[in-house]
Order: structure tokens, then C-alpha cells, then sequence
């Protein structure tokens, strides 16, 4: 199912970035398409904007009735459109585990190391697209391959009931 509308461009102050409002109704259209009662507002999509930019994302609550989808700087430079300009929105949801490809070096990393494995397939789904979005950005395969060891190896050092991104990280805990 896909579900086309226009939007605005708009800034969410509080947050400093820029959004598009999506309306409960469409958010609805999907939850009774795909028979699912969870939070209307919580869904992750496959976003297309003026036919230039796709990308796959979530959907969060923004209050008075309606949801919205974050708009990068970069996206909006690449659609040339700044704060209040209409833009032309294709939703489509987007049922892949992540939310976007597992990369290659970082899948080889946890097949090699059994207990890494275990303590991220444990983690909420977010910290794991978390950890993943962080591998995803860097373009050179070796330094995937380092980044994705740095952050598992933190992973296990970390106490199995209570990781945080900090941990995670490698950045000590402020106590």
C-alpha cells in the first residue's frame, strides 16, 4: 500500500530540525491496511519526496492529532526546499528488519564472535539500528570492519541488563 499526499515544510523549534506533518488519518490508513493496533504514530516507511529523494525512516507522535517524519539539511538541499515549501509525499511501509541494509563487514563481525551475537540480538530493536546507522556511515570497508569491532567489543563490556549508547560508544559514564 502506498499512500500520497502534499505536505509542508516545517521547524520543529524544540528540537531545532526540520519536519513534514503527516495526519492521523493516513498514519490510520496503514494500521487498518495491514490489520495492526500498536501506536499509529510509531511506523516505519519507505519515503519518497518529489520523486528525487527515497529513503526509509519512522513515524513519531507530534501532538494535535498528527505525526511526523524528519527532514535532514541535506535532503532538503537536495530537493531545493527550504521551511514552508510544499513538498509531494509518497509513504509506503517498510517491513525490512532495520530499516535499511546490514553492512556486509558488520554481519561478518558478529558471525565470527558468538557472544557479541548474543548480547546484540538481545538489545532493543533501536539500539541495534542505532549501532548499525553508525557502521552504515562510514564509506571505507576496512574501517566498517574496525568500527564494527570497536563498538561490540564495548558491547560485551558493558553490563548485560543496562547498556547505553555510552557504553556503546566507549565514552565513560557520568556519575
Amino acid at each position: 500500500m502506498k499512500q500520497s499526499f502534499d505536505s509542508e515544510v516545517c521547524y520543529l523549534t524544540k528540537l531545532r530540525m526540520h519536519y513534514f506533518p503527516i495526519s492521523l488519518e493516513i498514519l490510520s490508513r496503514f494500521q487498518e491496511h495491514y490489520n495492526e493496533s500498536s501506536n499509529p504514530y510509531n511506523q516505519r516507511f519507505v519515503i519518497s519526496i518529489n520523486d528525487q529523494v527515497k529513503w526509509q525512516g519512522g513515524s513519531v507522535a507530534l501532538g494535535n492529532g498528527s505525526g511526523y517524519i524528519t527532514l535532514s539539511k541535506d535532503r532538503m538541499k537536495k530537493l531545493s526546499v527550504v521551511f514552508g515549501d510544499t513538498i509531494r509525499i509518497v509513504l509506503e511501509r517498510d517491513f525490512s528488519e532495520y530499516g535499511f541494509d546490514v553492512p556486509i563487514e558488520f554481519q561478518e563481525v558478529l558471525n565470527q564472535d558468538i557472544i557479541a551475537k548474543r548480547r546484540f540480538d538481545n538489545l532493543s530493536l533501536g539500539f541495534r539500528r542505532s549501532i548499525i546507522y553508525l557502521v552504515l556511515q562510514i564509506k571505507n570497508s576496512d574501517k566498517k570492519i574496525e568500527k564494527s569491532i570497536f563498538f561490540l567489543e564495548n558491547l560485551k563490556r558493558s553490563p548485560e541488563e543496562k547498556t547505553t549508547m555510552r557504553d556503546i560508544l566507549g565514552k565513560p559514564n557520568e556519575n
